[in-house]
């Protein structure tokens, strides 16, 4: 039984000030304490957002990249800190977000029907065990934009909180996607996509989305064709003196406001 698709993990990217203001108005918008950490991946400055005993998310500043700032929230706090990271700051770009839906399933069963899925859509896939009873398939490679993950989420949730092992339901299983979007328009169009959404950003996992989890998400265009020069210099030519050449155009008529754009190139009298 699916509980519905969410994002299990957001890092998200945008300009502003890197100096642990954006870390405080996040902060104050999520009722948490900023803690100092350690920086990481070009970032040399962190700032832990706790609330209780949980970290709700954690910002990065001061990178290479004067005033680009970094946002990171995983699991069960996605849920309260990415509408919050949206409305404060509606122009970022998604470095990764992985959609997950959990199951109340056998996992050997949904592993034979993904592995089946994977050779016949001829889609590379592994499996990782270990001695405590986790397993986890992988479709799709790990180093790709998009793979797919399978998992015993009930016995990954036993080995990351012990004490609360008790309390684990049996028989909970995950399929999550995980998105790492290279070009910065996919990273754009991604900051305004539902979990739902993600599975429509490559072919296989739209198709699988719809056969495991009955979700049609829509093909996401992630392929953007670069116009050529001489089309952008038609767009910015037209953009900064179209409103004067029409008004020429109204006194002197469109064959003579031609004639004098072009002998004001300097390319001679049209033929």
């Amino acid at each position: 039984m699916s509980i519905g698709a969410r994002f299990d993990w957001m890092g998200l990217t945008f300009d502003g000030f890197d100096d642990g203001r954006e870390a405080a108005k996040l902060a104050a918008a999520l009722g948490c304490e900023q803690v100092p950490a350690r920086g990481r991946n070009g970032y040399a400055q962190a700032w832990s957002l706790v609330r209780g005993e949980d970290e709700l998310a954690r910002v990065y500043g001061h990178s290479a990249r004067a005033g680009e700032v970094h946002i990171e929230s995983t699991s069960e706090s996605c849920d309260q800190v990415v509408p919050v990271l949206r409305r404060l700051w509606p122009d970022h770009r998604v470095a990764r977000a992985d959609s997950a839906v959990d199951f109340e399933a056998d996992f050997e069963a949904l592993d034979c029907r993904a592995v089946a899925f994977a050779q016949d859509n001829g889609i590379s896939y592994s499996l990782i065990t270990n001695s405590e009873g986790g397993a986890t398939r992988y479709l799709g490679s790990r180093k790709s934009e998009n793979y797919v993950r399978l998992y015993k989420k009930s016995e990954q949730l036993r080995a990351l909180h012990p004490e609360r092992a008790g309390e684990v339901p049996d028989g909970i299983v995950r399929f999550e996607l995980e998105a790492k979007p290279s070009k910065r328009d996919t990273k754009e169009l991604v900051s305004t996509m539902t979990p739902d959404d993600l599975w429509g950003l490559g072919e296989w996992t739209q198709k699988f989305a719809v056969e495991f989890l009955g979700i049609d998400a829509p093909r996401v265009a992630t392929h953007f064709r670069r116009p050529s020069d001489w089309a952008r210099v038609l767009h910015y030519l037209g953009e900064q003196y179209r409103p004067s050449v029409e008004r020429r155009i109204e006194q002197v008529g469109a064959s003579r406001a031609l004639a004098e754009v072009v002998d004001a190139l300097g390319l001679g009298v049209l033929s």
